[in-house]
């Protein structure tokens, strides 16, 4: 058996009968018919996690409300982030509607354009087929699958690092000052995202230093114009942070000295948790690789060897361990790592394996890494969605994702008509999740007052709250703590008020959600945009 990095032969013959797929004919060493198969097993992998995730959960994870309630407004950023995952979300509710459903598909075609970039760069360093199975392994990852239905700044992260990467690789490959204007809007693109994409600017900084074809005065010029891309896309966000007081640079501050983290874990625990958990989210991959190179080293009479090493294995070998190690030192410096920061630290993992893929005949490996990929896959997905929607019913839990927002929403309707008899509801007012939860499920969908802070919510302007009234909503167990003044204000001046209990799960006897409700009547309900 020999594997990337051993002894090296010349290349196999090329195979004279082509591989047959569900009545397709497929060339395994042709770009194009590889590139299809990666497309198809890609389409596989959205559709699953899309309509599984859409099946189970009654209510998304709280980022794809967030998501779902700042999306109302298009800005150059938001009280917590940059503003790209934001548009993204928001292109594609306009195209397919303000629903649930919607964020699942937007966060796996996040995922799967990323995977298309990971196959793009793996048929620089390997074969068509090769790339391929490079491609179905990086699928299996916990923050490609489990997680990429979540529509949060760091899976929405995903595509823009893999064209980063992809883009950038090519610059140096071709040299051309356009290819390196794409990598600095690709550059701009994962700032714009999430100020975590520093990490990877560093890193590709590092290989930059270290790349023999950068040791030139003149190959520097294309980085320069990189940077000069970057900068001007950028410009737009800088001038939000200064006029709007860097809201997202204080949350930023926050995250990194663990005040937005509820465990309390010591300098080296914390440090060690993250370790900990980032194997967890591999492991998946790790355990399809590990299938496949079993399955694989039984026909060792089949093993050929692999062609010479090429130069860009240095850039794979950089992006695969490079974002981890440095974050690692980071918390090793004091910063106080959060886990999800390293949702794009490993889209290269896959391909930095294919070292010890063993070399077997081309069906051979593909027949594996299908048997392999959609076993791991299905398996995967469905162990979602049972213990997203089934399991948490059995043990009657209340979770994000048994959320009865669908009848809450329709009982606020309901109580909203008997009050404002012929006025539609235009606001409602509360935290993201319960008035986010209600705003998408109300066949009005109003918009969202978060914590009546117009900080939080430049989309609404305090006119509208005389104009069109407002239905407040607080979750009776955050009544434990004191309300946020402005909500209690709010609340002081409703001219009606209830109480609203309903199964939480889908179980009538199981745990009720209690939500107290509030009307604010309108001054001027002539004067309401329609």
């Amino acid at each position: 058996m020999t594997v990337f990095g051993g002894a090296t032969a010349p290349a196999p013959a090329r195979a004279t009968a082509p591989w047959r797929l569900l009545g397709l004919s497929l060339d395994l060493e042709s770009r194009r018919d590889m590139g299809r198969l990666t497309l198809g097993f890609l389409a596989f992998h959205l559709l699953l996690w899309t309509l599984l995730a859409t099946i189970s959960h009654r209510a998304p994870p709280w980022d794809n409300i967030e998501q779902l309630v700042w999306m109302q407004s298009l800005e150059w950023g938001y009280y917590k982030h940059p503003p790209f995952p934001t548009w993204w979300v928001h292109f594609w509710t306009l195209l397919l509607g303000r629903s649930i459903w919607v964020t699942f598909f937007a966060a796996q075609l996040n995922v799967v354009m990323m995977l298309w970039f990971v196959w793009r760069i793996a048929l620089l360093v390997a074969s068509p087929l090769r790339a391929f199975s490079a491609t179905v392994m990086t699928s299996l990852l916990v923050y490609h699958g489990v997680h990429g239905i979540m529509a949060n700044h760091n899976t929405l992260q995903l595509m823009p690092v893999g064209l980063l990467l992809w883009c950038t690789l090519l610059a140096v490959r071709d040299g051309r000052w356009w290819r390196w204007a794409l990598a600095g809007a690709a550059a701009a693109l994962c700032l714009l995202a999430k100020y975590s994409a520093l990490i990877w600017l560093v890193v590709l900084a590092a290989w930059l230093l270290a790349e023999p074809r950068m040791r030139s005065w003149r190959a520097w010029g294309g980085p320069l114009i990189a940077v000069a891309v970057m900068a001007v896309l950028v410009g737009p966000h800088v001038e939000w942070l200064l006029r709007e007081g860097a809201p997202t640079l204080g949350y930023v501050d926050k995250a990194v000295h663990g005040e937005n983290d509820a465990v309390n874990l010591g300098h080296w625990a914390r440090l060690g948790n993250f370790i900990v958990i980032q194997l967890l989210r591999a492991l998946p991959m790790l355990l399809g690789l590990g299938a496949l190179y079993l399955m694989l080293r039984k026909d060792g009479r089949e093993a050929v060897a692999q062609r010479p090493a090429r130069p860009e294995w240095r850039f794979v070998s950089f992006m695969a361990v490079g974002p981890f190690v440095l974050t690692s030192l980071l918390g090793v410096a004091g910063v106080r790592l959060g886990s999800a920061w390293a949702a794009t630290f490993f889209i290269l993992l896959g391909v930095f394996a294919l070292r010890w893929i063993p070399q077997v005949s081309a069906p051979r490996l593909a027949k594996a890494t299908l048997a392999v990929g959609l076993a791991m896959e299905l398996l995967l997905a469905s162990g979602m969605a049972i213990g997203s929607g089934w399991l948490v019913d059995l043990s009657a839990r209340p979770a994000r994702s048994n959320f009865p927002a669908l009848r809450l929403g329709r009982e606020l309707d309901a109580i909203w008509a008997q009050r404002m008899p012929g006025l539609p509801l235009r606001v409602v007012v509360g935290e993201t999740w319960l008035a986010g939860n209600v705003s998408v499920r109300s066949r009005h969908q109003p918009m969202v007052y978060i914590d009546a802070n117009p900080a939080k919510s430049p989309w609404i302007h305090e006119a509208m709250l005389r104009d069109c009234g407002a239905l407040l909503v607080v979750d009776r167990r955050d009544l434990a703590n004191p309300l946020d003044p402005r909500v209690s204000d709010l609340l002081a001046q409703a001219g009606s008020s209830g109480e609203l209990q309903i199964p939480w799960t889908r179980r009538e006897t199981g745990p009720q959600l209690e939500v107290e409700w509030a009307i604010l009547a309108p001054q001027r309900a002539g004067a309401c945009p329609p």
